[in-house]
């Protein structure tokens, strides 16, 4: 396909009025007279040349890549995933765990991924070298958000607060506790007593929110500890490890507060 073919002045014209995103009825309304059969084998084409990348098989979702973005496969998700979560798929999301934590600045690793959080399981996705993977929450239209602006577009992503909780509830997911407890000094000047009430709410996970009050007395953060303390003043607690999973030793002593049990390394890791 040369550079002046129909699909090129299309795509052409859409990347100049700032539109990355196409899918498949707008393109065959810019294309009426083309065929679909066509209209595949050009969007092939054009796909070959790294011009366009499709976002999900199936989806009929394309992504124009501009040069800019041409060593990284695609443009980053600011662009897309909005689009795509909301208007192709017609699923509600957010941002969540360490993708969430990078935007608030809170990420002292490079993140390799973009963690979403979604109502039902779904596969990963791949564009260009971008990679997506979902996670799932009952109830997400209840989680706080709030949109992350970037020169590219945006996306929606869980607060400071449901980010920090969902890092201790997750923390499988993330790398351990010792890595949550890092990425977590990073994130608590973002973090606000009335918006962790907001998260506690919304999450209603009682371990959770035990763990999560535990480390914030060994981090020292009194006034967001209180809240904690506070909505967990009415809950039926049990004691619990700082990490479920984690094995006893032979040294360990107990927030009686938040009735969790803290090993050695737990403490002396507060530095």
């Amino acid at each position: 396909m040369t550079a002046h073919s129909p699909l090129a002045a299309v795509i052409d014209a859409a990347e100049r009025a700032g539109k990355l995103n196409l899918r498949m009825q707008d393109i065959r309304a810019a294309l009426p007279d083309t065929s679909l059969t066509a209209l595949q084998q050009a969007l092939y084409r054009q796909q070959r040349r790294g011009r366009l990348v499709r976002l999900s098989r199936g989806s009929d979702h394309w992504l124009i890549v501009p040069l800019q973005h041409a060593a990284a496969g695609a443009p980053p998700p600011e662009a897309w995933l909005d689009l795509y979560m909301s208007k192709t798929l017609g699923v509600p999301y957010y941002v969540t765990l360490l993708s969430a934590a990078e935007t608030y600045g809170a990420s002292p690793y490079a993140v390799m991924v973009t963690q979403v959080m979604v109502p039902e399981r779904r596969r990963p996705i791949t564009v260009g070298r971008h990679e997506v993977v979902f996670h799932t929450r009952a109830r997400i239209e209840d989680m706080p958000t709030r949109w992350h602006e970037t020169p590219d577009g945006r996306f929606k992503v869980g607060t400071p607060e449901l980010t920090a909780l969902e890092l201790v509830e997750r923390v499988a997911l993330v790398g351990g506790m010792a890595r949550v407890r890092e990425v977590l000094r990073e994130l608590w000047s973002s973090c606000t007593p009335q918006g962790l009430t907001e998260a506690l709410d919304a999450l209603q996970e009682v371990p959770t929110a035990q763990r999560f009050g535990a480390l914030l007395a060994l981090e020292g953060q009194d006034a967001l500890g209180s809240r904690v303390t506070e909505w967990l003043c009415d809950k039926s607690l049990r004691l619990i490890p700082l990490e479920r999973g984690q094995a006893r030793d032979t040294s360990f002593e107990v927030d009686t507060t938040f009735k969790v049990r803290l090993n050695a390394d737990d403490r002396s890791a507060n530095t």
